[in-house]
């Protein structure tokens, strides 16, 4: 969603639950997305537990239909279902995309901006859950270091990319809500 400002810290959430829950590097459930790697190239060298998807095809005046994905732990789904009831509410409208995205040590995400409707008409979130100061998110090429356990909204119209230049994985939540005004007919 086009912003006046590339990048806005909405509030504060603690990630300790989340991350007692999250599962460890070996686990099948960062496998299991069927979604996001195979459909975007950018994407590739991520990582993704999904916990709710709206298709990439979705339109204005299209019914929002969320796709609900429960192979994670009951724990995990309720510590991030918290946060994106937050978000939601915030915006007065529903959880379209939900899911943890996992950058491996040395990952890059390369330079893009989201294009079609389904991801240009929501607010685009993140809580990152596990970074730290080597990981740059880049919005139109300027860097900023996002914390753990603040939540943020940023332009995804706008040119952006990460680079992960540390020895650990990096984690953020992505959550997704389509404000009413985006779901009536264009």
């Amino acid at each position: 969603m086009r912003l006046s400002e590339p990048l806005v810290h909405l509030f504060d959430f603690p990630v300790d639950e989340i991350l007692a829950h999250l599962p460890g590097p070996a686990s099948p459930d960062w496998e299991q997305d069927p979604l996001r790697q195979k459909t975007f190239a950018v994407h590739r060298r991520t990582r993704s537990i999904l916990f709710e998807w709206l298709d990439n095809n979705w339109q204005p005046g299209m019914p929002v239909t969320v796709q609900s994905f429960r192979y994670a732990s009951g724990e995990l789904v309720s510590a991030v279902s918290k946060v994106a009831g937050l978000i939601g509410e915030r915006y007065s409208g529903p959880v379209v995309k939900l899911m943890l995205a996992e950058l491996a040590p040395g990952g890059e995400i390369p330079v893009h901006y989201d294009s079609v409707p389904a991801l240009m008409n929501v607010h685009r979130c993140h809580l990152p859950v596990r970074t730290n100061e080597n990981v740059k998110f880049f919005i139109d090429h300027r860097p900023y270091s996002l914390k753990a356990g603040s939540v943020y909204e940023f332009d995804n119209t706008r040119w952006h990319s990460v680079i992960n230049e540390s020895a650990v994985p990096r984690v953020h939540l992505i959550c997704d809500v389509m404000p009413p005004t985006s779901m009536q007919a264009a």
